[in-house]
This record gives structure tokens, C-alpha cells and sequence, in this order.
């Protein structure tokens, strides 16, 4: 099955209300209620890219892109981050989280051309998404940060170079 991103606005948080995960996997993630919230009251807006991942037609999983002043404080400038990686339960073990990776850095590539990285915090109790990551192709800067449930590894993925 294809996977494909579709741009959402602030407000379409009724397009990924559906999606659950595991209760283990809650606590690393905001909850899509709270971050569509903040989303709709961001100081900029155009600089935070809301994103669903579809399969036939069926949202299967979301995350947000950030660039420039949005970034969090531990990126460098000429980043851009992942945030909010998530795939339904349903949908999960299918290579969508994976496919989602791709997804972003080609849009990275068609509309940020000088961005040459993609850079995500994963907290290092999250081992099961951290693996899944560096299977995707991000690779572990030996960077830490503290993040709102502790400590994270910062993880980079290459923008143009398959990871």
C-alpha cells in the first residue's frame, strides 16, 4: 500500500481525532486535541506544517513539520523538525511510520530545497519508536535534550541522501 502526506490546516484536527495508539506510546506524544489547540494559536503559523498520512483514501497517521523560528531551541537553524510521528493502532507494523519519513523529506526537498536535514527528539524510554526511527533511516547525533517527560535523543536524518 502507497502512502501519501496530505497538507491539513490548524483546524482540521476532525481528520486525525480517530487515530489511537497504544497506551504505552501515549505518553510520548502530545495528544492530537491539545496540539491542534496550540496549532490554531501559534505565533506562526506558517512556519509549522501539519501533515496526515493516507492510505486509500483512509488517514492512517499524522505529524507536524517545523522550520525556522518554530524550532525547538536544541535544533540548529538550517533544520527542519519532525514532531507528533504518530500512527493509529490499527494501521501500525505496516512500514507506515517508515514511509512517513520518506514522505516528509521529499517534501522537504520539493519545497525547502536549501534544508539539507531533518532532525526529530525521541525520549530515551521511547525505545520501540527510537528503533523504528533509526530503521528509518535517522541516525543518533550522540545529542541530548531535556525534554517535558525527560531526557531525549536528537536524531538526524539527510535530506537527499536516502537517509
Amino acid at each position: 500500500m502507497r502512502a501519501t502526506l496530505k497538507a491539513l490546516s490548524h483546524s482540521d484536527y476532525a481528520t486525525v481525532d480517530h487515530l489511537r495508539l497504544e497506551p504505552e506510546q501515549e505518553q510520548f506524544v502530545v495528544p492530537l486535541d491539545l496540539l491542534f489547540s496550540e496549532l490554531r494559536t501559534s505565533s506562526q503559523p506558517e512556519l509549522e506544517h501539519p501533515f496526515s498520512i493516507v492510505v486509500h483514501d483512509e488517514t492512517v497517521g499524522f505529524f507536524i513539520l517545523r522550520e525556522k523560528a518554530a524550532l525547538p531551541e536544541w535544533a540548529p537553524p538550517d533544520a527542519i523538525t519532525l514532531h507528533n510521528l504518530c500512527v493509529g493502532r490499527p494501521y501500525q507494523g505496516n512500514g507506515y511510520g517508515k514511509a512517513a519519513t520518506g514522505l516528509a523529506a521529499q517534501w522537504i526537498l520539493t519545497n525547502r530545497p536549501c534544508v539539507n536535514r531533518l532532525m526529530l527528539g525521541v525520549n530515551i524510554r521511547n525505545v520501540r519508536a527510537r528503533g523504528a526511527y533509526l530503521k528509518s533511516g535517522f541516525r543518533d547525533t550522540e545529542a541530548t535534550h531535556c525534554g517535558p517527560i525527560g531526557p531525549q535523543n536528537i536524531l538526524e536524518y539527510k535530506i537527499g541522501s536516502g537517509g
